[in-house]
């Protein structure tokens, strides 16, 4: 909807706020983009390195697992998960840039199994826990960047898309009622010293004659 602009004078003064305004508004969201870039680019390197970190840890669990199954079976290695099945944690600390809260630190604290788990079963079932643990301290780590990241970026997007909005077109657009409105206070004066003269001139021939 159309915003409404005061006739007359008061409308220039009217749209030389509102032009104002929205300069300032252009130059805000211009610093906050340029912010938000840096941090952008640091959380993706950043979540490019924990993805690189956690498929590594992927691959040598994985690698651990197969040697344990290998040696014991498919029981004795789900067993001794079990011993351990749904104790891990992962706490968040959570920051706030330019207005965009999102995970900054991520503190994980994955199950440790027991000895008396990992004698039970064969030599292979503790460091495949151990490579386990380590896999998961690293996907917890890149969770929290790639959700780090894209929050960042989408807020980045959206300043992005304000910023052009108001130079593209808010801008233009109160220029252009400026523009139109004092011409139309050009034409008003121009007529009312046309008028004012030729009522000084009748006042003047009224005292002559």
């Amino acid at each position: 909807m159309a915003e409404r602009v005061p006739p007359g004078r008061a409308g220039r003064l009217w749209l030389l706020g509102r032009i104002a305004a929205a300069r300032r508004s252009v130059d805000l969201l211009d610093r906050k983009r340029e912010l938000l870039q840096r941090e952008d680019a640091r959380l993706a390197a950043l979540s490019g390195d924990t993805r690189r970190r956690w498929e590594i840890a992927c691959v040598e669990s994985e690698a651990w697992g197969r040697r344990a199954t290998v040696l014991s079976g498919v029981s004795d290695v789900a067993g001794a998960a079990a011993a351990v099945a749904g104790r891990a944690r992962v706490d968040l600390t959570w920051r706030n840039t330019m207005g965009v809260p999102h995970p900054d630190v991520v503190r994980s604290a994955p199950a440790i199994l027991p000895s008396g788990e990992a004698a039970a079963a064969n030599a292979a079932v503790a460091p495949a826990a151990a490579a386990y643990r380590r896999a998961l301290v690293a996907a917890a780590a890149h969770a929290a960047a790639d959700m780090s990241h894209r929050l960042v970026s989408g807020e980045l997007r959206a300043t992005e898309r304000r910023q052009r909005a108001i130079e593209r077109h808010r801008l233009p657009a109160l220029e252009d009622d400026l523009s139109r409105l004092e011409l139309r206070l050009d034409e008003m004066e121009r007529d009312e010293r046309v008028v004012s003269r030729w009522a000084q001139q009748h006042r003047a021939e009224s005292r002559r004659a």
